[in-house]
């Protein structure tokens, strides 16, 4: 049986009886008449490297029905991880992140809906499971309400990377008057969340690998492309990223006064955009939000402008895109609490804080922007963290080639110039010393 088959068994006969039960399915469902509820064809079509980059199993699938003597038809997403051993699987956190997910659609969705009246936009939840060594979260297909990814893989527009500011901005300002206006109730929504990259002991090794070969990779496109950014500074921020996952683990922890709740992983594959006519983005949708979590704002908007834009676009307009973020966060809060914003909001420390995330954000698209660039092709049951340590190695010094080399130092030299302009040092708060002895192991 092949794995479409698979699927279509599994929807028909164990999944879609559940959704009709919940009544996530139909509104009028009626227990007496389930009877009369009959799946007819189920069409799935398979979401490639092409279109996201994704460690999970996804589908689209169009399934048409029958209930009450009435024809209905329902497109959803499905998205489930693949079979692996229990230390993958683990490693991988996958537990964690479907948790947050289920956790975002059925207890912090409806908090931030209030604040909108109604109108924060969301994909309909279905359904969801957590087995050992399994997950699975099944939602609209959102292309069903007119949204849809943006055709750009990275290099995103101006008028795309504004409207993604502006929205994370009021986001950011929905967290900040939940937690100011009631801290207990913030307390309680926030606890369900669950850490999704660095619970483990250890990061699975080829990510480590991974990410120690493009902090090597940024270290050399720096010296070709932009050889005026002072060596000192290159050396301090592969000193700060010698350990990838124990600088991560400092860097997230909530500190106040800014902790706030962030989406943890904003970024072009994460969001969808409505159009007009003439195909200009006139609203903005996040999804995905395994990767939640409690922690800085500038996580979203560091990740976004890094990993979404490119040079020629975010460089000269950096001061605008982050006036933009402020602006709507600081309406939003103003709007809703009747209050002035606190002085830790303020346009300046908030820059500051932009640049203490820099590196993370650096780091990353060090080792991913590669990905965006040139996805990786694997067929049959072929996993990324599954591959030879030569391919790993030999895709991540050269994948995407001078396109991606080039961004990475261009990225460098931002980080240094804001790094001057603040006045704030790129390892301010975290302590190099805790784990700088594993630089090479």
């Amino acid at each position: 049986m092949s794995q479409i088959e698979k699927e279509t068994k599994w929807l028909s006969s164990e999944i879609l009886p559940k959704i009709l039960r919940s009544g996530r399915l139909l509104e009028n469902y009626n227990e007496s008449k389930a009877n009369t509820f009959h799946v007819g064809d189920i069409d799935i079509d398979v979401i490639g490297i092409d279109e996201a980059y994704m460690q999970t199993f996804c589908y689209r699938t169009t399934i048409n029905f029958e209930y009450d003597g009435k024809k209905f038809q329902r497109k959803m997403v499905v998205k489930k991880t693949h079979a692996m051993s229990v230390e993958d699987y683990d490693s991988l956190q996958f537990e964690n992140l479907f948790s947050n997910e289920i956790y975002f659609y059925t207890e912090i969705l409806s908090e931030f809906q209030k604040l909108d009246d109604g109108s924060f936009p969301a994909s309909k939840y279905f359904y969801s499971e957590l087995k050992p060594l399994s997950a699975v979260a099944i939602f609209e297909n959102f292309a069903e309400q007119g949204w849809r990814l943006t055709k750009d893989r990275v290099g995103l527009s101006l008028e795309h990377a504004t409207l993604a500011a502006a929205s994370l901005g009021k986001f950011h300002g929905y967290s900040y008057v939940i937690k100011h206006q009631d801290p207990e109730k913030f307390a309680k929504l926030t606890s369900g969340l669950k850490e999704s990259r660095y619970s483990a002991d250890e990061i699975h090794p080829t990510w480590a690998l991974v990410a120690r070969m493009g902090i090597q990779r940024a270290a050399t496109a720096v010296a070709k492309y932009q050889p005026q950014v002072d060596k000192e500074f290159v050396q301090k921020f592969q000193l700060l990223l010698s350990d990838y996952y124990r600088y991560g683990k400092q860097l997230v922890v909530p500190r106040e006064p800014l902790a706030t709740l962030c989406h943890g992983d904003y970024l072009r594959n994460n969001v969808a955009y409505k159009y007009n006519d003439q195909e200009e983005p006139q609203d903005i949708m996040m999804f995905d939000y395994q990767t939640m979590r409690v922690s800085s704002p500038m996580i979203d908007l560091s990740l976004f402008l890094s990993l979404s834009l490119y040079a020629n676009v975010r460089y000269p307009n950096f001061e605008a895109l982050f006036d933009e973020y402020c602006s709507a966060l600081h309406k939003t809060y103003r709007n809703l609490t009747k209050d002035e914003v606190p002085e830790f909001l303020s346009r300046s420390e908030l820059l500051k804080e932009y640049v203490r995330f820099l590196p993370y954000s650096v780091a990353i698209v060090s080792y991913f922007l590669l990905d965006m660039v040139e996805p990786l092709v694997l067929t049959g049951d072929e996993k990324t963290y599954s591959r030879p340590e030569k391919d790993v190695i030999k895709r991540c010094l050269n994948a995407g080639g001078e396109i991606v080399d080039r961004e990475i130092a261009h990225q460098m030299k931002e980080m240094l110039e804001l790094s001057q302009k603040c006045g704030v040092s790129i390892d301010d708060g975290i302590n190099v010393n805790e784990y700088a002895k594993t630089k090479g192991q």
